[in-house]
């Protein structure tokens, strides 16, 4: 292995960024070559111009084995914005890449932890390794002996390069919000293995950890995505029993309503999976509603 990818959306995230680049400055010293790959998806002309300064700033004090790159591209949302930054920078990758959201402090050992997992599981068939977000965690279960998991959280990521290609890479009907849910279940789907790696660890600095200070954005995103799986990987008694969830009287049901029949429209194929709900995994009671 020569070299890392990490690939990093940006959405006015020049206050995140400076944290960010701070815990890339005292990065313990690798042979590994690092490649950070600044992508700002605001479409502002002077929040471009923001982060291109902090970055410059920033690599004065950068070593060697990290090289950082900044480019633009339209506000694409979550998955189709990684996607697209994967298109154009796949043929320098080696065999997996991450992602990782700006709002994190990567702890000081991350990047060793990572190529000694990715060692250790060379001969494993697996498509998605979860970095440990530290100190507030998904309250969801891994394996301590085997590592597996239900699904990850794309807040940060390493993904099997060619797993992610078979598969079809983020589903781009998702604009925000589930599309790392729909890329484990597919994951699994096709027998690639998604595993939590509880020593590679990285601080997320979420801000949605109480769902009563969700911005509307972010509810009717989130709800639209979730019934949005589960029309495309569960049945339409599991959607109806979502919809009943969402209150006559609330205020925002019409555009959560509207936005999951707009993101249903351009689906080509519904796949049931038995395990995308699951009595002690449901993915709306784990991440959404606690």
């Amino acid at each position: 292995m020569k070299r890392l990818d990490i690939q990093i959306l940006l959405y006015f995230s020049s206050n995140d960024l400076v944290k960010l680049l701070k815990s890339i400055e005292v990065l313990e010293k690798t042979k590994l070559l690092t490649y950070f790959h600044f992508v700002d998806q605001s479409e502002d002309t002077k929040e471009f111009t923001k982060v291109k300064d902090i970055i410059e700033q920033s690599k004065k004090n950068i070593g060697e084995s990290i090289k950082i790159t900044l480019n633009k591209q339209p506000n694409y949302g979550f998955g189709k914005g990684h996607n697209e930054v994967y298109r154009k920078n796949k043929d320098s990758y080696g065999d997996s890449f991450i992602i990782l959201n700006p709002d994190s402090i990567i702890h000081h050992n991350l990047i060793d932890n990572i190529v000694k997992y990715l060692e250790q599981l060379k001969d494993v068939n697996w498509g998605l390794l979860e970095l440990a977000q530290f100190p507030s965690e998904h309250p969801k279960y891994f394996n301590p002996q085997t590592l597996e998991t239900n699904w990850i959280s794309g807040a940060g990521t390493v993904i099997n390069s060619k797993a992610f290609e078979n598969i079809g890479m983020f589903d781009e009907n998702i604009f925000m919000y589930g599309e790392d849910v729909d890329l484990s279940m597919r994951m699994r789907m096709n027998k690639y293995k998604i595993l939590h790696l509880p020593n590679a660890q990285f601080t997320h600095l979420t801000k949605d950890t109480d769902v009563s200070e969700e911005s509307d954005f972010t509810r009717i995103n989130k709800q639209a995505a979730e019934l949005y799986l589960r029309y495309k990987l569960s049945t339409d008694k599991d959607v109806e029993r979502y919809i009943n969830l969402i209150g006559k009287d609330d205020p925002h049901r019409k555009e959560i309503l509207k936005k999951f029949q707009e993101m249903k429209k351009t689906l080509k194929k519904r796949t049931y999976f038995r395990r995308f709900i699951d009595k002690n995994q449901d993915y709306t009671n784990f991440r959404w509603v606690m």
